[in-house]
């Protein structure tokens, strides 16, 4: 019974055989004979419709024969039509140990440790049999095995080269870092929008009006920016301890922890930038308005606001950058937990505990993109003098 093309595939510093360096083989009571190099280790596959051969294990070579007990030979069932088998091989990290193609699916297998492997096409040698078209499309991924979908005729194809895509794209194409790029984006227009909510009439009371207990109000706003990002997270836990346990569950190490942590930080910097925002705007304006009939709802959103857009749209920037950037707070209060509290300062902190440097570099490039925009929008829209 004619079993299939030996495929010798490079594993690790060992030489490649390539396909025409073995001949068919024949299966008979346990034993594959081949013709092959005596004296070296081989590994093989099982065939589809073959019985008695394992993967994996080690075997000894003499006069062609390998006998049902492992090596380096990879043995692959002839596919539709004629020709050689696909092989595979992976750049730069993981080294192939098994390529089938069924039913026009190839289906490579790996050593890789660690991650998500993803297949690119690169290019197709020795491929004469002018059936091979390339890869369709990728359809499965998981640790340590990539399935793609070939065109008709591909099973008779050379030598398919993948490779790992980019590590941006890589990043981009993970479910976890897409899914802490929507949070990030959903968490920090949130933070905004509320700091903004709560900013704007405190800064405009901080400002217009005189009161006792002012500086003490006003240092509290401030304490936010300067303390530890780790004792905001501490405080926010110690605070939802005496909170009835409804409140707690639904808030503690869940999306709205994110929220609220972003906020507290985010909230102190809308409130200061709003405050010298309205202090830079004439009092004598509103007073003005006053006495043409306006009452003091009329002057605040018909003569104050309009002046007051270019810090209102400066104050919701330097929010959301600095929602963005929170860690510290988050961490804490909400955990970093995948694909549910997981935002993108988090996802860079997970992915370089796991050993990818890769993916946090990558999410790294995606937050400093990010900045780069929020500080352009902060200079257009003149903030150096908020903070003179």
């Amino acid at each position: 019974m004619v079993l299939a093309d030996l495929v010798y595939l490079d594993y690790g510093d060992r030489p490649v055989l390539g396909p025409e360096q073995v001949q068919q083989g024949r299966y008979t009571g346990g034993e594959a004979t081949v013709a092959v190099e005596p004296g070296r280790d081989y590994f093989f596959r099982k065939g589809e419709n073959e019985a008695g051969l394992k993967v994996g294990d080690r075997t000894e070579t003499g006069d062609g024969v390998i006998r049902a007990d492992g090596g380096t030979v990879i043995l692959l069932p002839r596919a539709q039509g004629e020709g050689k088998p696909v092989t595979a091989s992976l750049r730069p990290e993981a080294r192939v140990s098994g390529v089938a193609v069924t039913n026009d699916v190839a289906t490579v297998t790996t050593d890789v440790a660690h991650g998500q492997l993803w297949g690119e096409f690169i290019r197709v040698s020795g491929a004469d049999d002018p059936g091979w078209d390339g890869v369709r499309e990728i359809i499965h991924t998981t640790t340590n095995q990539l399935s793609f979908a070939v065109t008709e005729g591909a099973s008779s194809a050379g030598s398919l080269s993948l490779s790992r895509p980019n590590p941006l794209v890589q990043a981009l194409r993970s479910r976890d870092i897409r899914f802490s790029i929507k949070l990030s984006l959903v968490s920090c227009t949130l933070t905004t929008l509320l700091s903004l909510w709560v900013a704007v009439p405190i800064g405009y009371l901080m400002s217009r009006y005189e009161f006792r207990g002012k500086p003490v109000i006003d240092t509290l706003l401030d304490i936010p920016i300067v303390l530890p990002p780790l004792v905001v997270g501490l405080s926010l836990l110690i605070l939802f301890r005496y909170m009835p346990d409804w409140l707690s569950d639904a808030v503690v190490y869940k999306w709205p922890a994110v929220v609220l942590a972003q906020f507290m930080v985010a909230c102190a910097f809308a409130v200061r930038t709003m405050r010298v925002t309205f202090d830079q705007i004439p009092q004598r304006f509103e007073q003005v308005a006053l006495t043409l009939g306006c009452n003091r709802r009329q002057a605040f959103w018909r003569v104050i606001m309009p002046q007051a857009r270019g810090g209102l749209l400066a104050a919701g920037t330097l929010a959301w950058a600095r929602a963005l950037g929170e860690f510290g707070p988050i961490l804490v209060f909400a955990g970093a937990t995948r694909q549910k509290t997981e935002v993108l300062p988090t996802s860079a902190f997970l992915e370089l505990q796991a050993g990818r440097t890769e993916g946090m570099l990558a999410v790294s490039l995606i937050m400093i993109a990010a900045a780069a925009v929020v500080f352009l929008i902060a200079r257009t829209l003149g903030m150096k003098r908020i903070f003179a």
